[in-house]
């Protein structure tokens, strides 16, 4: 039996509660309402990188300008001294901002994986990426000129995603167009700029990588001083060339690097004699291509790599080379202009170098017979029509092949292919083209099979299973 007092205290209680509750509730809409309006403005008036939210479908360049126009990480000129290159690069970069670059070495997709690493570790460093061009040689000859990574890849989208400022060398220094890395600097030239970089070298090596293209097409004149054990992969071992994005970060904090970065030995002074330190507002590297996480060395070749799905993912191709190599596929598959693509599958067959990858007691040409690719190609139909009903019956290959004979054998499967020849591509576009233009048509697969171990194919790979949500197969030799 409960007293009449418990039950008063007992409807006192009650009321106190719900008395408590809408306060509560009131008060919380309240602080709701006032969070929400202010995170809008922090939003709208902040540039701090939100890193790991995709904020822009892959291939969305109009949402992206759309939506992120009026970010200052969108416009270049924001984060320099003028909205126009100059002369020396030096009197474009801001004395409030810090800045961190890496130069081109090896071939086309090996460069991109250092720009790749380059623009990763600027986030990670707090410091703006400056891209260099992509120059030659790497399957074009050496005198086929630069190329703008802009020219290649939509950087619209990577900074909408990144929110976060990319710049080009070609918005800081003013660059000839038609500029050859065979062309010499002059020790007395004007536009000749003097710094102090990092080598990532291994520390049985007693010279820098060699980057003397890059320093003739940047007009730049380069000492190098090679980083502490620390920033290596292996800090012991001494043939180890792998480093640390954390470690190299550290070492070039803007203001207050590790107590590593101060006094080190020069480990090679300039082509012309100088002798200068690593300096504290642009950070640069000889080669930043052998970089990871700390995780595992080659880390760029997993799924689960950092730097491809903060960065890689979202370097998506630019829109005029993406209508270029639309066009090639409409002529390729016989379409007329204004057809819809249908959903293909697209097959990169490495081999040129390749031929001397060969199993034990093997002689060389060792080529992975293309029957192998036949069979993929069978096994991505069938997981396509049977898990999404999609008929993907349209095959395009890339090769770097020169062989009649084999091209001839493509041709007998019904399998589509460039012939860049008879497109004069070249002479239309460049001799970058024929390159870039496969390399666009690869990504467009709704499934892709490629050539391991190759760098070329294993990029390609995530850019089909992202981009398109793609079913990918790469085939391996051994």
């Amino acid at each position: 039996m409960v007293s009449p007092f418990d039950s008063a205290r007992s409807s006192t209680f009650t009321q106190m509660k719900l008395t408590r509750k809408w306060v509560f509730v009131g008060l919380f809409a309240i602080l709701a309402v006032t969070f929400g309006v202010h995170s809008l403005q922090t939003v709208s008036k902040t540039a701090s990188p939100g890193l790991f939210q995709s904020t822009v479908p892959p291939n969305g360049e109009c949402s992206a300008q759309t939506q992120f126009s009026h970010e200052p990480w969108m416009v270049p000129a924001n984060y320099l001294n003028h909205d126009r290159p100059t002369t020396l690069g030096r009197d474009n970069l801001r004395n409030d901002s810090h800045y961190v670059t890496a130069f081109p070495v090896a071939g086309f997709t090996n460069k991109f994986i250092a720009y790749m690493h380059l623009i990763y570790q600027g986030i990670l460093s707090n410091r703006i990426p400056i891209v260099p061009p992509i120059i030659p040689p790497g399957w074009v000859p050496i005198d086929a000129g630069m190329i703008p990574f802009g020219e290649i890849f939509n950087l619209t989208n990577l900074r909408a995603n990144l929110r976060s400022p990319v710049l080009e060398w070609t918005d800081v220094k003013l660059l000839k167009p038609n500029a050859s890395v065979q062309d010499e600097n002059i020790g007395d030239d004007p536009t000749l700029e003097r710094f102090g970089c990092w080598s990532t070298r291994k520390r049985t090596s007693l010279s820098p990588t060699w980057v003397g293209h890059a320093e003739n097409l940047l007009k730049l004149d380069i000492s190098f001083t090679r980083v502490p054990d620390f920033a290596y992969f292996n800090e012991t071992d001494q043939e180890d060339f792998h480093t640390k994005f954390s470690s190299l970060a550290a070492l070039t904090w803007p203001k207050h690097p590790h107590p590593s970065a101060l006094n080190r030995p020069l480990m090679a002074k300039s082509r012309f004699g100088a002798r200068l330190p690593p300096e504290d507002q642009l950070a640069c590297f000889d080669l930043l291509y052998f970089v990871s996480t700390g995780v595992k060395r080659y880390e760029f070749e997993n799924r689960w790599s950092p730097v491809w799905n903060t960065v890689g993912t979202h370097l998506t191709f630019s829109q005029p080379l993406v209508d270029i190599t639309n066009g090639y596929l409409r002529r390729a598959m016989k379409l007329k202009e204004n057809d819809e693509i249908p959903p293909i599958i697209t097959v990169h067959i490495r081999r040129n170098d390749f031929k001397f990858h060969c199993k034990e007691g093997h002689e060389p040409p060792c080529f992975m017979p293309v029957q192998k690719y036949v069979e993929a190609v069978k096994e991505i139909q069938k997981e396509l029509k049977e898990k999404r009903n999609i008929d993907a019956t349209r095959i395009f290959v890339s090769s770097d092949e020169t062989e009649l004979s084999f091209w001839d054998d493509i041709a007998s499967f019904g399998w589509t292919f460039f012939n860049h020849t008879a497109e004069q591509t070249i002479e239309k576009h460049g001799e970058w083209y024929p390159l870039l233009i496969d390399k666009v048509a690869l990504s467009s697969g709704i499934g892709f099979i490629g050539t391991n171990p190759s760098t070329f194919s294993g990029m390609n790979a995530r850019r089909v299973e992202d981009w398109n949500n793609g079913i990918t197969k790469m085939l391996n030799y051994f």
